[in-house]
């Protein structure tokens, strides 16, 4: 009993003592679940122990996350009685990695069975994410100018460089198994799955700068752009990169049944992921782990396109305007204004570029760590979820999987506690709380809340609220929320209808 004792207590502090990232994209209440079948999505080794056959329904999930709080850029001063903005406040709360996060997962079909030892499983899912990077280095340029610290000038920002945005749509199929050890009290289990690109857009590359002369009788800036998308439709460059998603809907409406061809075409925009994951039962006690999504990502290959400047490097310079045709008689000069903004936007179009190459771009791989107490109708646990986001990949010698320098590698990771009740054995409810940082401060108090109803033992419903940053509206940087239905069958009655 000191050793299980002794090593959850080692899993708390390594988790909390190595919080360093933002919010999970992933809802981890599920992983606490003595119920839902969505456990079995984050470790493959939880499947039902007293269900013969469960059926997923569509559900929908929602990831949302922002560094920004309301109350980060808006405060009330009492003083004036007014609300002010803030940059300061947002300065100090922003860092270079800062993110806007939306994510959306939607199951389609989903279904599992059980031959006594031996638990299969069949699931769909559609999943999109897209990130935003903040300009944090423009926002100091705005508020602090071009000055540093001892008042000297800086003669050359950058106000933003490397990735700015990327955005990724595609279907996961998913066929795995598990497995409990007659033996040994041992369950491992394992996912395949198949990864089919909807849709990839990501700004690789990206640079702005800005520069001042000593005098400053001048202003310049320059830009540098590689916008890469790609699709398993095919995709239209009329009207330019925003109207390719308008584009894509015609065609899919024009030739649907070439786009479902090429959706599973196995030498198009597909990837191969997998799962594993393991659970130990030792009495009261359970310790489990799983990996999910290894795998190099998508390979993209099938309508891909390159956008770049029309003049490579963009130069935009500013040398002031001539008050006399700005003023015409003592009225604003609409059209010169205009011509000059013109004249420095075509200085950005796009082109196609002919470089554009295949290329990987990553799926998120994610490691769990957990250590569980069962107490009757009481279950208590402590979960470590790390996630690994290396976004683009490579863009060349894809089959080589040439990494070079494009991989950024990024880890975020956070803590979970939770306690559970396994109510009437044919209600649960779930309350947690997330350990998270969003680069700047640890934050211990993010609330997660999931009900999960069975009461006519064949139909069961759930929802699960995860990540709420905080309880209070003008706080909330981020949440995680899902709901939907499940069919069990084969089981129920006064038993536990799930058992992890």
């Amino acid at each position: 009993m000191k050793k299980t004792i002794l090593i959850i207590t080692s899993l708390f502090v390594f988790a909390v003592g190595n919080v360093s990232a933002q919010y999970s994209e992933t809802n981890n209440l599920f992983y606490f679940s003595q119920r839902s079948p969505e456990a079995n999505q984050l470790n493959p080794a939880f499947f039902p122990s007293n269900n013969a056959f469960y059926l997923k329904l569509p559900t929908v999930g929602f990831q949302f996350g922002f560094p920004l709080a309301l109350s980060d850029m808006i405060y009330y001063d009492e003083a004036s009685d007014k609300n002010i903005i803030s940059f300061d406040r947002m300065l100090n709360t922003l860092n270079n990695s800062s993110q806007f996060r939306l994510g959306v997962d939607a199951n389609i079909l989903g279904f599992g069975f059980r031959i006594h030892n031996l638990f299969l499983d069949f699931n769909t899912q559609l999943r999109f994410n897209f990130n935003l990077g903040l300009p944090v280095d423009l926002l100091n340029f705005l508020t602090t100018g071009n000055v540093d610290n001892n008042n000297e000038v800086i003669s050359e920002i950058t106000l933003i460089d490397g990735d700015f945005f990327n955005t990724q749509a595609y279907l996961e199929t998913s066929l795995g198994a598990g497995y409990k050890l007659p033996i040994l009290p041992l369950t491992i289990g394992a996912h395949v799955k198949l990864l089919s690109g909807l849709f990839n857009m990501q700004m690789d590359n990206t640079k702005i700068t800005f520069n001042t002369s000593q005098e400053f009788d001048t202003v310049s800036a320059h830009m540098y752009y590689e916008l890469m998308a790609a699709s398993f439709a095919e995709m239209d460059t009329t009207g330019g990169p925003l109207a390719i998603p308008g584009n894509m809907i015609n065609n899919l409406v024009a030739h649907p049944m070439d786009a479902v061809k090429a959706l599973f075409d196995m030498g198009g925009n597909t990837g191969i992921a997998f799962d594993i994951g393991a659970k130990y039962d030792l009495g009261p006690f359970t310790f489990s782990a799983s990996i999910n999504d290894l795998t190099a990502g998508i390979h993209w290959q099938h309508n891909i396109l390159g956008f770049v400047p029309e003049g490579g490097m963009v130069p935009i310079d500013f040398g002031g305007l001539d008050m006399d045709e700005l003023l015409d008689n003592g009225t604003f000069n609409l059209d010169t204004l205009s011509n000059y903004i013109s004249s420095q936007l075509d200085k950005m179009k796009m082109q196609v570029t002919e470089d554009a190459t295949d290329y990987w771009y990553s799926i998120p791989t994610k490691l769990n760590v957990a250590a569980t107490a069962n107490l009757g109708i009481l279950k208590a646990g402590v979960l470590f979820h790390g996630q690994w986001d290396r976004g683009l990949i490579s863009k060349k010698n894809a089959f080589e999987l040439d990494l070079g320098d494009n991989v950024k590698n990024t880890f975020r990771f956070n803590t979970t506690i939770s306690a559970g009740l396994n109510l009437f054995n044919w209600a649960e409810l779930i309350l947690a709380t997330s350990i998270v940082s969003d680069g700047n401060k640890i934050s211990p108090l993010n609330p997660g809340l999931g009900f999960i109803f069975t009461p006519a033992t064949i139909l069961q419903t759930y929802f699960m609220l995860d990540y709420a940053s905080s309880i209070y509206l003008a706080e909330m940087k981020a949440f995680n929320v899902k709901f939907g239905f499940n069919i069990l069958i084969g089981g129920g009655g006064r038993r536990k209808v799930l058992g992890f």
